[in-house]
C-alpha cells in the first residue's frame, strides 16, 4: 500500500514538473502583439504652397515583439487638414477636396527593442508610403515607437517620433495614440 502511494506521489510530481516546463516554454516562445489607434495633429508647416495644417493624423497600428530584442511595427494613417484650419482659411467652406487628404503606410521590421521608464521603445529605419507608393521624400527615415503606461495600466500610450526626412512632414514632436489591447499568442487580449 505504501509503495503504491509513493509511486502515485512520484508520478504526480513528475507530471507537475513537466507541466511547469511546458508552461515556461510557452511563455518564452509567445509573441506579444500590441494594437491601438493613432489620433493626433501635426504642427503647422510651411511648404511650397504656403503655410498648411495642422493635419489630423488618424489610423490603426500594431506591434509584435519578436523575442526580447526585436519587434515589427505597422500603421495605416489618414491625414487631412483639420476643421480648425478650414475655418481659419476658408470661413465655413468644409469642402473635402480642399483638405489635402492623403494616406501613409508605415512599416518597421526588425526594430531594436530598448527598455525605458514605464515601458519600452523600438527604433529603426522605417519604410513610408504616401498614397500607396514608397515616398522618396519620406523614406527611409528613422522611427522611434514608444509604448508606455502607468501604475494601473502597464501599457496605455503610444508615440511615434520621426527623424528626417519624414519629420519634415509629420513634425518633430511625437505623434500620440492609445494602446487598445495587448495579446499574447494563445491568450485573450487585455484591454
Amino acid at each position: 500500500m505504501k509503495s503504491t502511494a509513493f509511486g502515485w506521489t512520484v508520478l504526480t510530481i513528475a507530471v507537475l514538473v513537466l507541466a511547469a516546463s511546458v508552461g515556461a516554454l510557452a511563455q518564452t516562445s509567445a509573441q506579444p502583439t500590441f494594437s491601438g489607434e493613432i489620433n493626433a495633429y501635426s504642427p503647422q508647416s510651411t511648404g511650397s504652397t504656403g503655410t498648411t495644417g495642422p493635419y489630423e493624423i488618424r489610423g490603426p497600428w500594431s506591434l509584435t515583439l519578436e523575442g526580447n530584442s526585436t519587434a515589427n511595427f505597422s500603421t495605416d494613417l489618414n491625414m487631412e487638414e483639420s476643421d480648425g484650419w478650414c475655418i481659419t482659411q476658408n470661413g465655413s467652406n468644409f469642402d473635402p477636396a480642399a483638405r489635402g487628404a492623403h494616406t501613409h503606410h508605415v512599416t518597421l521590421v526588425n526594430a531594436v527593442v530598448t527598455q525605458i521608464t514605464n515601458g519600452f521603445q523600438i527604433s529603426g529605419s522605417a519604410t513610408i508610403m504616401s498614397n500607396g507608393t514608397i515616398s522618396s521624400k519620406l523614406s527611409p527615415s528613422v522611427l522611434t515607437v514608444q509604448i508606455t503606461g502607468g501604475t494601473d495600466r502597464k501599457y496605455s500610450n503610444v508615440t511615434l517620433t520621426f527623424q528626417t526626412p519624414a519629420s519634415d512632414h509629420f513634425g518633430t514632436e511625437p505623434v500620440a495614440g492609445v494602446v487598445r489591447s495587448v495579446k499574447v499568442s494563445g491568450s485573450k487580449a487585455r484591454k
